[in-house]
């Protein structure tokens, strides 16, 4: 009988497609590159929703948001829980199951199928329900409230680490990895590793300042919001930005991937030393991209490649074979059947079809020509777009806007020709191909009288896209059962020492009044302002 393999999966959050050495020179990720070298670099992979929640369920499932419930971020659970998991189906085919690091699942402790849990969640409400909180809290940082940067202010800046070095993020993950795997012994196992870097905050410990300051990093792709919330009358944060504030965001984030690289590369070394690694199959990707200033724009959930398009690298040579890199599109909806195909297992629920396909068949994924992604549920927000290797159509829900891109003269996606295109025969069938896409991976409505529906157009502010987000009480990472319950000045401290960062560049004061006025709504704290950011920039001084 066949051995089969042991799976690693590991998900980095917000991890750009274009962020790895073997793919833009300017990256210092020796470990993914050796991944990539001994393995298979899938350069056309996407995340069918790029947003954590969705993306994540995509990839547990195998199906889309119309089966499994998520279109975007929510505080639901899979539908009715009784969907077979990744994980699930592994248990009861005698695999040890376990998930270590960030999850996102609501709520934090729902397992889906995995034998064990060691959550690390980006924003743990209670400490006693974050492993890595109460290591924290063990290793003497337990005072700690944003243990994985100050969200609100220096969102997207630079930043400096609350946490010591040894104690930090990416750290425990590997160590709590390689001990799992440790104690595993000799039993074959499902793991998933995830990484919350490197989505922001950027929070950089003091000795990995400056490692990207004299590399040749490319600027963003330049400015063309061709987005419809998007209008020239509205100030986005973004556009704030000097050149400088730009280059010193780009470091932040490629430092942050650089530390998960290094992690990973403990973890491997694990896996080598061990005599484990060619019985595994290790898979590395992302929910999703981080678009980092290109078109003008920061975060996820766009329907552009810097959000939509993930790296996507899987080494087990005997199935992969070793350097080879494949250009045919593939998705996070194809690991599910990989896995399952490796393993030699059936999908127990009867004429289920999973929505993706195994990347092991090669000549059957070798023959798309189209890849699909969408986002959001039905309302102003929602997208849908459908692109094959030269052409792009995205359709939005606002106002029934449409965008078209000839990427192979326009790879940045800067200039919408969908004047020119309307009447063009790609156009026609890249837009029928996200029509039926929503008739059958959709929500409810999406489409009527064989037509996608449409919503009054409207304009929203800037801070939808943009290097900042008005978010409601996520920001302040507050625990409950804090040990110190002055939360209001911890907060303040706290601030104050992650701006002391060299290059943070400070606060726009339209952002700083709208956080002055939120946090002494939440902390029941005044007169902090002033002496907050006077203490910031005396510490940067030094």
């Amino acid at each position: 009988m066949k051995k089969r393999p042991n799976i690693l999966i590991i998900l980095a959050d917000q991890y750009r497609y274009d962020a790895i050495g073997a793919v833009s020179p300017y990256m210092i990720t020796p470990n993914l590159d050796r991944l990539a070298h001994e393995g298979c670099l899938f350069s056309s992979a996407y995340s069918n929703n790029p947003v954590c929640m969705p993306a994540r369920h995509d990839l547990l499932t195998g199906l889309t948001g119309r089966r499994h419930g998520y279109f975007s971020n929510c505080k639901k659970p899979i539908r009715d829980y009784g969907l077979p998991t990744l994980p699930r189906i592994f248990s009861e085919h005698g695999y040890r199951t376990a998930s270590i690091g960030k999850m996102h699942f609501f709520p934090a402790r729902a397992h889906h199928g995995y034998s064990e849990m060691y959550t690390m969640e980006e924003i743990p409400k209670c400490r006693e329900d974050d492993d890595y909180a109460m290591y924290l809290k063990e290793c003497g940082e337990g005072e700690v409230q944003n243990i994985h940067g100050v969200r609100p202010l220096a969102y997207h800046e630079p930043q400096r680490a609350l946490v010591k070095s040894e104690h930090y993020e990416t750290r425990w993950v590997d160590e709590t990895t390689i001990d799992w795997l440790d104690r595993n012994g000799e039993n074959p196992f499902l793991l998933f590793v995830g990484y919350i870097k490197p989505h922001p905050p950027w929070d950089i410990p003091e000795e990995y300042e400056g490692i990207y300051e004299k590399r040749e990093i490319p600027a963003p792709i330049p400015r063309s919001r061709t987005y419809p919330d998007s209008n020239d009358t509205c100030v986005w944060y973004g556009d704030l930005d000097t050149p400088e504030q730009v280059r010193r965001i780009q470091e932040a984030y490629y430092t942050s991937c650089t530390m998960v690289d290094e992690s990973v590369g403990r973890i491997l070394g694990y896996l080598e030393k061990s005599g484990k690694i060619d019985d595994t199959m290790v898979i590395f990707t992302s929910d999703h991209g981080e678009m980092l200033g290109d078109k003008g724009f920061y975060s996820k959930d766009l329907p552009y490649e810097g959000s939509v398009r993930v790296p996507l690298i899987i080494r087990y040579p005997q199935v992969f074979g070793s350097g080879k890199r494949r250009e045919d599109f593939a998705s996070l909806l194809d690991i599910f059947p990989t896995c399952m195909e490796l393993a030699g297992l059936r999908y127990p629920q009867g004429e289920t079809v999973l929505s993706g396909g195994s990347l092991a068949d090669e000549g059957a994924c070798g023959e798309r020509e189209m890849i699909t992604a969408s986002n959001g549920f039905l309302g102003l927000k929602r997208w849908v777009m459908a692109r094959t290797k030269e052409y792009k159509y995205i359709y939005h829900y606002n106002a029934g806007y449409e965008e078209f891109y000839d990427l192979a003269a326009d790879p940045g996606e800067t200039v919408n020709c969908i004047g020119q295109r309307k009447d063009s025969g790609i156009y026609r069938r890249l837009r029928q191909r996200a029509l039926e896409y929503e008739k059958t991976e959709g929500p409810d409505g999406c489409v009527e009288s064989e037509d996608f529906v449409s919503f009054p157009g409207q304009s929203h502010t800037g801070t939808e896209h943009g290097k900042y987000h008005l978010w409601s009480n996520q920001q302040f990472q507050t625990f409950q059962n804090s040990d110190k319950p002055t939360y209001g000045q911890r907060f303040v401290h706290e601030i104050q020492t992650a701006m002391c960062h060299k290059k943070c560049p400070g606060v726009n004061q339209e952002w700083r009044a709208a956080f002055k006025k939120r946090f002494e709504e939440l902390a029941e704290y005044e007169n902090w302002e002033e002496a907050l950011f006077e203490s910031a920039q005396e510490g940067k001084k030094e």
